[in-house]
């Protein structure tokens, strides 16, 4: 497994916190500084153009990966000040946690750690960093089906196609066809 750093301030609510529990597992290291992120190692980070995809692998298992352990609310900003030059988003996931269950995109530390994992082709090191959580089962039945797309995917594109198919299947069961449409 690629070495994996979590950059996390301070310890507000620390129960809540998958980070620091993956941490006591060894899971993760944990740095206290944006500074403390190794330059060189892949960022996941939501506001990238890209998308993570198996043809980042090779990189990840060279340089490692950063996530940030925050609040939504300070994200932004948060991310402005890191200063990792390849950065990769996650793709659409389903949350399996119970604070953010069954929302899109909001995950937790751990989730995206999993997800990142599973995409890259490391299965089995995903779901050793879920069993560390009683809901690991609900985020793996949620987003299997979108995990085992993504990681047969080559590139970032094709993930991103994945994405938009997933995302435009589920606008069109919101919103069937009406008998009237053709009229």
């Amino acid at each position: 497994m690629p070495k994996i750093w979590v950059y996390r301030k301070g310890d507000d609510n620390p129960h809540a916190c998958t980070a620091l529990r993956l941490a006591k597992a060894g899971e993760v290291q944990l740095v206290r500084s944006v500074n403390a992120i190794p330059r060189s190692s892949l960022l996941l980070d939501p506001f990238s153009q890209y998308a993570l995809s198996p043809a980042d692998a090779d990189f990840v298992e060279r340089h490692g990966m950063a996530l940030v352990d925050c609040s939504w609310e300070h994200a932004e900003l948060v991310f402005k000040n890191v200063e990792n030059r390849v950065r990769r988003a996650l793709p659409f996931l389903l949350a399996g946690n119970p604070v953010k269950q069954d929302q899109p995109i909001n995950l937790s530390t751990a989730e995206a750690l999993a997800a990142a994992l599973y995409i890259l082709g490391w299965k089995d090191q995903a779901i050793r960093v879920l069993t560390h959580f009683k809901w690991a089962g609900h985020f793996l039945d949620l987003n299997q089906s979108l995990l085992d797309k993504y990681s047969s995917c080559l590139t970032s594109k094709e993930v991103v196609e994945v994405q938009l198919r997933e995302l435009e299947r589920r606008r069109d069961a919101r919103n069937p066809p009406s008998v009237l449409d053709g009229i």
